[in-house]
């Protein structure tokens, strides 16, 4: 797709869906609801409504359906396949995490399995069983293989899934760079740059191993590994990333890792926003994607948080800041 094309159409489109974004005010609201049940009467009161369920604890499957809603509209809206697909990469490769604990287990993993993917989830369990990979081409063979091996040699879980969150961002970063819009090769090297962080301060509180953080970290950021491993062996990580470029936002690593976490998601959002002023070009579409998933994410811990009786405070301290 050439950075010069233009889709009005698609960013007026974008801009009437965009007021049926959950507000910040709304998201509180569901925070301080008195029980999940009555969060849940806010939910149905929005778009999300248009999924029945006949249970409190089947919220999840509204979150996926409109989610996937997003993911179908947009890319009406773009004829570009790998436009769409970047944002579904991650789905394809958690399901094919679940598939191959699967099949390593022998317990049935559909649960955990989600929609939203490149690929449609019965259609990936099948290729996946058949190791049909013209089928799926967004899924790395050898990732795969080299994370069945490593884990028949360490019986640990944790190898499935660094080696295919690894494999999930080479794929990200090349088709975000394919595809020539700066705005999202920018947001992937942001995304990667996050999780890295976001890894490197779990593996430094809980005093894990260098050798696991350099086998965690995922490719395509603008933080060196070698940054990162300075700061791991460093008496105060978020000292030793200040001339990142991240460093406001290491600060928050000061509070705790639900603080910092949020404080990520925050900083990505606010990246993320800069598609507002955007009038002819496909940023905007984009943005609504990832502003749904923000949302998704920012319902799913009120409506767990609910279910847990955690208090309104609490719940209230750890929703992401709203695209509108």
């Amino acid at each position: 797709m050439a950075k010069e094309r233009i889709y009005p159409f698609a960013v007026a489109s974008v801009r009437s869906m965009e007021n049926k974004l959950l507000t910040k005010q709304k998201l509180l609201q569901m925070a301080e609801a008195k029980d999940a049940e009555e969060a849940l009467r806010f939910l149905q009161d929005s778009d999300y409504g248009k999924t029945q369920i006949g249970d409190v604890h089947e919220f999840e499957t509204m979150i996926q359906a409109n989610l996937e809603e997003a993911y179908q509209a947009m890319g009406k809206l773009i004829p570009n396949e790998v436009f769409m697909d970047i944002f579904r990469f991650k789905n394809d490769y958690h399901n094919v995490k679940v598939l191959i604990k699967e099949e390593i287990s022998k317990v049935n993993g559909r649960k955990f399995l989600i929609q939203g993917g490149s690929i449609p989830v019965e259609d990936l369990r099948k290729f996946f069983r058949e190791r049909n990979y013209m089928e799926m081409p967004c899924i790395d063979e050898k990732a795969v293989e080299e994370a069945i091996e490593l884990y028949a040699k360490t019986k640990n879980g944790r190898y499935i899934d660094t080696t295919l969150d690894r494999a999930c961002f080479r794929v990200m970063s090349d088709a975000a760079e394919k595809l020539g819009i700066p705005y999202v090769a920018t947001y992937v090297r942001k995304l990667a740059d996050i999780t890295n962080l976001k890894t490197l301060y779990r593996i430094y509180t809980l005093k894990r191993t260098e050798q696991e953080l350099t086998e965690s970290l995922v490719p395509g950021g603008e933080i060196s590994a070698e940054a990162l491993l300075h700061a791991f062996k460093s008496d105060n990580a978020a000292a030793a990333l200040k001339e990142t470029g991240y460093g406001r936002l290491c600060d928050s690593m000061e509070l705790g890792f639900t603080a910092f976490e949020k404080a990520c998601d925050d900083y990505l959002t606010e990246y993320v926003k800069e598609a507002k002023y955007k009038t002819l070009t496909p940023e905007p579409v984009a943005a609504y994607i990832l502003a749904k998933e923000t949302e998704a994410k920012c319902v799913r811990i009120i409506m767990t948080c609910k279910l847990h009786n955690i208090d309104a405070e609490t719940i209230k301290e750890r929703v992401r800041e709203a695209y509108v």
